[in-house]
């Protein structure tokens, strides 16, 4: 039965609808929710479809994961440097709440965290300030971190949003503010992940040294810890008893989160 569900399961996910999970188009200032790609980078379809075959505005197509995590699109979503010089960049005070607002799941417009896994946010400061032309390909640092919050509940799954705080000390700039959620899993090479990056200007009086870099791709392996996980991690497989879950086990990939 354990192998029937994991081939069903596979199966699901070659069918383009059955790939339809989220993005986060959506920056939050201080709960405050700003328009739809306005200030993060939009992104591309995951798969051809006939025009016309969806609604105007419709954004399904691009709400699939990505499961290769050694293409440079995990860095900020499919194709998102194509849209780097028309997205605007919002001023944001270290010290300040920030956050990432589900814009589309597999239900439709806004929506949730769709899968069970943690979420984890990066910076990454523009050479020279300049946004439009920066790919994200420099140093990250990461700064917050949305994991488990029980040995049977993750922090985010079901929530529409993730909101952080910018750590205080942050040197003033221009950074690019990169969100990775996933689903981690026991299955070799199958975690599914939904990334996405905003364009954000940090002020305030500085004066702090981030540590603990990570490059996109290339800092995270396939078999880490964090992404292949034991069976008492998968929360949604059924595979073992709610009493034998180990979420509060779960160790995420990448450096420490920096708090300045």
């Amino acid at each position: 039965m354990k192998l029937f569900v994991v081939c069903l399961f596979s199966a699901l996910q070659l069918v383009p609808r059955g790939l339809g999970h989220q993005i986060h188009g959506i920056l939050l200032v201080n709960g405050t929710e700003t328009p739809e790609w306005k200030y993060v980078r939009d992104v591309g379809p995951a798969f051809d479809y006939v025009p016309g075959s969806y609604p105007e505005g419709h954004q399904f197509p691009k709400t699939p994961p990505q499961m290769d995590i050694n293409h440079p699109d995990i860095t900020c979503g499919r194709r998102a440097f194509e849209s780097a010089a028309t997205t605007d960049t919002a001023d944001v005070l270290a010290g300040s709440e920030v956050g990432f607002r589900v814009s589309w799941d597999g239900n439709g417009k806004y929506g949730s965290f769709w899968h069970p896994g943690p979420a984890q946010i990066y910076l990454s400061r523009a050479p020279d300030d300049d946004m439009k032309h920066y790919r994200g390909d420099g140093d990250w640092f990461k700064i917050a971190y949305g994991g488990p919050v029980g040995n049977n509940e993750w922090l985010l799954w079901g929530k529409p949003e993730f909101n952080f705080t910018i750590p205080p000390t942050t040197p003033p700039g221009k950074y690019l503010m990169r969100i990775e959620q996933w689903m981690p899993t026991h299955l070799f090479n199958y975690s599914q992940w939904y990334v996405n990056c905003a364009h954000i200007q940090v002020h305030g009086p500085g004066g702090g040294t981030p540590t603990g870099f990570a490059r996109f791709p290339g800092t995270y392996d396939i078999d880490d810890p964090g992404l292949r996980i034991p069976v008492n991690q998968f929360v949604n497989g059924g595979y073992v008893p709610d009493e034998e879950m180990r979420l509060l086990e779960y160790k995420p990939p990448g450096p420490a989160v920096w708090t300045g």
